[in-house]
């Protein structure tokens, strides 16, 4: 029976505008109102994973910073986290002032999002509420970081120039979206998979009873672990390697697709026809 469901964002959950399809959503929220645990399983931030949440109307376990981090909506608590040093941290925000670059940094779910200074793109684009700027964050940190998160291309080159891709307590993750790289700094060999692991032990539901549905390779270890995986058509040839199932490719909402594949195994346990949205 299915009793989980890890749900990657980006490629698969959401669509190009950044939202739920509707198809997806009844799906979900049916499933929710029924006692399955969706989880959200992202390699965004915890905000990110809350606001999609508060989108879909369900409240619960999510698994953030590609897995370094498990809390729960509900209660506000963290039940999962695995962080930087701070004094590594310290170091890389002492450099990262100097040379004028703007570095976000994450503390956890109901806590502020620090940074270094805001940038006029940042405030003019893409500054939230619980954004604040701490003078000489290079000294006054005094909790270890989930993440620092750098954003465009000198920036990043010059991060990855001066610390290297690996070092004691972190690793530096970069990626490219909408035409510039942007980099994850992160504790070193962060997975999805033990996020949601996390979650699964905290709700006593063993591997056998999760279905997980992505489509990168940072979904790879997720799928290969879970009881039933699906990968979204299209997406990386790794993660359609290890799925039971990949999605067509041209489809608009391959979670949903994903759904009614999984629940109409005999084993899954499908629940009823899902009803519309909340």
């Amino acid at each position: 029976m299915v009793r989980l469901i890890a749900l990657d964002l980006d490629g698969t959950l959401l669509r190009a505008d950044g939202h739920v399809g509707e198809r997806t959503a009844a799906h979900l929220v049916a499933l929710h109102r029924q006692g399955v645990a969706v989880v959200i399983a992202t390699g965004r931030s915890w905000r990110t994973a809350l606001r999609i949440q508060r989108e879909l109307g369900i409240a619960g376990p999510a698994v953030a910073h590609n897995g370094a981090y498990a809390f729960d909506s509900r209660s506000g608590a963290e039940w999962y986290a695995r962080r930087v040093p701070r004094q590594a941290a310290r170091t890389m925000l002492a450099w990262a002032t100097a040379h004028d670059i703007m570095v976000r940094c994450y503390l956890g779910v109901g806590r502020p999002v620090l940074f270094n200074f805001f940038t006029e793109e940042h405030v003019a684009r893409f500054r939230q509420p619980e954004d604040a700027v701490v003078g000489d964050l290079s000294r006054t940190l005094d909790t270890d970081p989930l993440e620092l998160f750098v954003v465009g291309n000198r920036e990043v080159d010059s991060f990855v120039d001066r610390f290297g891709r690996l070092g004691p307590g972190y690793e530096l993750v970069t990626f490219e979206r909408n035409g510039r790289r942007e980099l994850n700094i992160c504790a070193p060999g962060v997975d999805k998979v033990e996020g949601v692991a996390a979650v699964a032990r905290r709700l006593s539901i063993p591997p056998s009873d999760i279905l997980a549905v992505g489509d990168g390779p940072n979904d790879v270890r997720l799928l290969r672990w879970s009881g039933l995986a699906v990968a979204v058509g299209g997406g990386h040839d790794q993660a359609a390697a290890v799925a039971d199932y990949v999605t067509p490719p041209d489809s608009p909402e391959p979670v949903a697709d994903a759904l009614e594949w999984a629940l109409s195994r005999p084993w899954a346990g499908a629940p009823p026809a899902a009803e519309g949205p909340a």
